[in-house]
């Protein structure tokens, strides 16, 4: 089976509006959050107390579980529930009936929508154009039930689909975009000759336009365990490029895959964040910085439309803009591999920026200029607040180490 076989899929989690006067529930509280999920959770053997908190002191806030995971009964989904709302995690429910009648599907809401920690529940990982209508009348049977709850349907990467942006245009159309809470898809980069899938940007793209046409936030995979003969198991660096790239391109909702190493699936995995016995791997402690700056960064993330993207290099890919000669902030040299993202708040329209490299194997140490008249503050990783940048107001240059990979949200004013 390939790896498209194992993701598990969501739409993901759109605002609910709140009641006039009254404080948000848990669950609204919730759906306002930027999310960092963890996809193929511990198995039966090992979902205990331990194994719970160790998903929460990584700085997780959701579970996906998946069918054919052997987590799929009611009595499975209770106890993960269970254990979910005591360490103050949300959970994916992943249900058989879910692919029953109306009234199936009803019996499975109803069994699992009072635990405050149910958040929403699978419906299908990856359908192809044929599968959408059966996958759109699941996802809206199941918001006909419980408005509040997320179902979760994930789409296919672009390679695997001959004409991407009619596939997720479809998607939208047969979904409802009224219904959709999250347009969620997957394309892992990191392939086992050592390059980057070269359609991987052009995905984030087409997802980002999508989403902010139809004003729903997006959700994207993360690439956390390598396959033999098809992905390298990547290494801190790359899991700070897919972490920042998806940042850049306004994704809201970022879920690792896979945490637990999946065994006995007809395909070998290396090891992941967790290995197949319930151990820490290398990759924990990378995984857990990595998720505790998205959650300080994603208090500002989170209000912020990624308007565009600019591409800066020696060569910039077909299909990709290039940062425009009047952009407000000029690299001092284009020879570098970077990103640049242009952000505007929602409601009073402050202007952001985030820098990224794009090299997994070089850091970059590089000043920038700021159009005259502006100035610029940084967004600390370590709290989410502002704090002063590396300015120099007299000559407008700002002065930006990147590590391999890494990026840095700036606002400007």
């Amino acid at each position: 089976m390939r790896i498209l076989f194992f993701i598990a899929v969501l739409a993901f989690f759109g605002h609910t509006a709140l009641g006039q006067g009254k404080a948000p529930t848990k669950k609204q509280a919730f759906e306002n959050e930027f999310r960092i999920g963890i996809f193929w959770p511990p198995v039966w053997e090992h979902t205990n107390q331990a194994q719970y908190k160790i998903i929460k002191d990584a700085h997780i806030n959701y579970i996906q579980n998946v069918l054919g995971s052997q987590l799929d009964t009611e009595e499975r989904n209770r106890k993960m529930l269970e254990l979910a709302g005591k360490n103050g995690l949300k959970l994916f429910v992943a249900d058989p009936r879910v692919n029953g009648s109306a009234d199936d599907i009803k019996a499975m809401v109803e069994c699992y929508r009072k635990y405050p920690a149910t958040s929403g529940y699978y419906v299908v990982d990856e359908p192809d154009v044929k599968g959408m209508d059966g996958a759109a009348k699941k996802y809206q049977t199941i918001l006909s039930f419980d408005r509040q709850a997320v179902p979760y349907v994930n789409l296919l990467p672009s390679w695997a689909v001959p004409d991407y942006d009619n596939y997720v245009t479809q998607w939208i159309e047969k979904c409802g975009k009224e219904n959709l809470k999250y347009l969620s898809f997957d394309c892992y980069p990191f392939l086992l000759d050592g390059t980057l899938r070269n359609t991987y940007y052009q995905n984030l793209n087409v997802i980002r336009k999508a989403g902010l046409k139809i004003g729903v936030p997006t959700s994207c995979y993360l690439q956390s365990v390598g396959i033999p003969g098809s992905y390298r198991r990547p290494s801190e660096a790359d899991m700070r490029l897919n972490v920042y790239s998806c940042l850049a391109y306004g994704i809201k909702n970022l879920v690792w895959f896979t945490y637990w190493t999946p065994t006995g699936r007809g395909e070998k995995f290396t090891n992941a964040i967790i290995d197949s016995c319930g151990k820490k791997t290398d990759l924990y402690v990378p995984f857990q910085q990595l998720n505790l700056r998205i959650s300080q960064l994603g208090k500002t993330l989170i209000n912020l439309d990624a308007l565009s993207v600019y591409h800066v290099g020696k060569e910039v890919a077909a299909g990709m803009d290039a940062l425009p000669s009047d952009y407000v902030l000029q690299p001092e040299s284009h020879n570098a591999e970077l990103l640049l993202a242009d952000f505007k708040e929602k409601t009073v329209h402050k202007q952001f920026v985030m820098i990224v490299n794009k090299s997994v194997q070089f850091p970059v140490s590089l000043p920038f200029h700021l159009k005259t008249g502006t100035q610029i503050r940084e967004v600390a990783h370590a709290s989410g607040d502002s704090k002063k940048s590396r300015y120099d107001k007299r000559s407008q240059t700002l002065y930006v180490d990147l590590l391999p990979g890494e990026g840095k949200l700036f606002e400007i004013y």
